[in-house]
């Protein structure tokens, strides 16, 4: 676009929020408790923000220079760190969670592609390959799985675990908790309306439960003493 400041700026406040986002997501790493199993893959999205932002370090610097090559080498450690914790990302059913697979390992092999035209060496180019085609299988086994679940077997939503959506009736809210628009007066009247209406029901159940306590007593009288009871 011919940007100059405006890219600098963009990269300066992304790098401030993924600074903190680094750090309080990377405190979960060790622990797997603090998200349900279904949604463990998108812990790959850490491999995304570095990346992205050595490819745009570039972009802005007009060469892969140092400070391309430490972002690059950050998302390089946490691919590599995610990818040898085979367990953590399995044992789920699919879900649609498991696309987030896709941005981070494509990701990841594009920026291994710019990298690999500045540093030629055997190494580089042999990474570059393996992550390509590595990206290139989750996507395609991911659109396949997607489509047969959705199309063949018709369980892609009601069985998705990590997205929440259920086969449950919806829980059904009062109508003053509903309405953000009403008025607190008329959540007061709302309210006293349902506090008479709970104390007329209680006034009719007590009268209805003392009539039959009162009923069954003359019954028990007339069962035990007949002719002590006298007729209305």
């Amino acid at each position: 676009m011919g940007l100059k400041e405006g890219p600098i700026f963009f990269f300066a406040v992304g790098l401030a929020h993924y600074t903190v986002l680094f750090v309080t997501l990377y405190q979960r790493l060790p622990t797997n408790e603090t998200l349900p199993k279904e949604l463990h893959p998108v812990f790959f999205l850490f491999v995304a923000a570095p990346s992205v932002a050595s490819m745009a370090w570039a972009r802005i610097q007009g060469s892969f220079d140092y400070g391309s090559r430490i972002a690059y080498f950050i998302a390089l450690f946490l691919y590599f760190s995610l990818a040898v914790r085979v367990n953590f990302f399995r044992g789920f059913r699919f879900s649609l969670a498991w696309w987030a697979y896709t941005f981070p390992m494509t990701g990841a092999a594009i920026a291994t592609i710019r990298y690999s035209d500045v540093a030629t060496s055997t190494v580089s180019k042999t990474l570059t390959v393996v992550l390509c085609i590595v990206a290139t299988l989750i996507v395609s086994g991911l659109l396949v799985t997607t489509i047969i679940h959705a199309f063949v077997l018709r369980d892609l939503f009601p069985n998705d675990i990590a997205i929440a959506i259920s086969k449950g009736p919806k829980t059904t809210r009062r109508w003053y908790h509903r309405r953000s628009g009403s008025s607190d007066t008329k959540v007061e009247e709302y309210l006293k309306y349902s506090n008479s209406d709970s104390k007329d029901i209680e006034g009719s159940t007590n009268s209805s439960d003392k009539q039959e306590m009162s009923g069954s007593f003359h019954k028990k009288v007339e069962r035990h003493h007949p002719h002590d009871v006298a007729e209305p």
